[in-house]
């Protein structure tokens, strides 16, 4: 009996090895597909528009814009989280000055060594921000004011890819994953139509998103 039960546990840990494995294997492939399709849609419109190297993408970003804007829980939250863009991902700048307008307070991140993130509302615009983890300006903690994920009430949150039930697949660090578990904040993902997919990996640690944003769609959870 006793090693009927061991045998089992084995071809289940077994098991369990081998489905984990798979999904990274997929998440890989998924990442490497669309951080190649993002590169050649910012080097068609360099291209395309050299003197305005890249201006016309701003338009997408307007897009998503106005579709989070009109969102009620948008217009009801007080202290928003969002982030500033790695290379090639949608620009937020448009939806963080239609929050400023609105007067609401904009928090955002701070990679750290455990591979958490501290929320910081700058005190003075651009020159609260120094380039920090992976070449992203972050805020600098000595001209910012700090804040905790239970204060923020809605979260601009940026993905490798997205599906119509708001799944999101990250960039592999697993920092948004560990923050969205201890806030319950609106999140909302944005990003361009092409990094929707018909369906995600997913593993016990991916948080699932409340809202995905994208220039020519809006889906919404429930």
């Amino acid at each position: 009996m006793i090693k009927t039960e061991n045998t089992a546990e084995k071809t289940e840990n077994t098991a369990d090895t081998c489905a984990a494995e798979c999904a990274a294997e997929i998440k890989a492939g998924i990442r490497k597909q669309m951080r190649a399709m993002r590169r050649a849609l910012y080097q068609k419109f360099i291209e395309d528009y050299p003197v305005y190297q890249g201006d016309p993408l701003i338009e997408k970003a307007f897009a998503v814009a106005e579709k989070v804007r009109a969102l009620p829980e948008f217009n009801s939250a007080g202290l928003l989280m969002a982030y500033m863009p790695a290379k090639n991902e949608l620009d937020p700048m448009p939806l963080i000055e239609c929050a400023k307008a609105a007067g609401k307070r904009i928090a955002f991140p701070l990679c750290i060594e455990n591979g958490g993130l501290r929320l910081f509302v700058p005190n003075n615009g651009v020159d609260s921000f120094v380039s920090g983890s992976y070449g992203i300006l972050e805020p600098k903690p000595e001209d910012s004011t700090e804040v905790f994920a239970e204060d923020i009430d809605l979260i601009i949150v940026p993905a490798v890819a997205f599906t119509k039930e708001c799944g999101r697949l990250g960039q592999g660090g697993g920092y948004y994953d560990r923050l969205l578990k201890k806030t319950g904040a609106f999140t909302v993902g944005v990003g361009y139509d092409f990094q929707l997919c018909e369906s995600l990996p997913v593993e016990e640690h991916d948080m699932p998103l409340d809202c995905v944003a994208l220039p020519g769609a809006l889906f919404k959870k429930g």
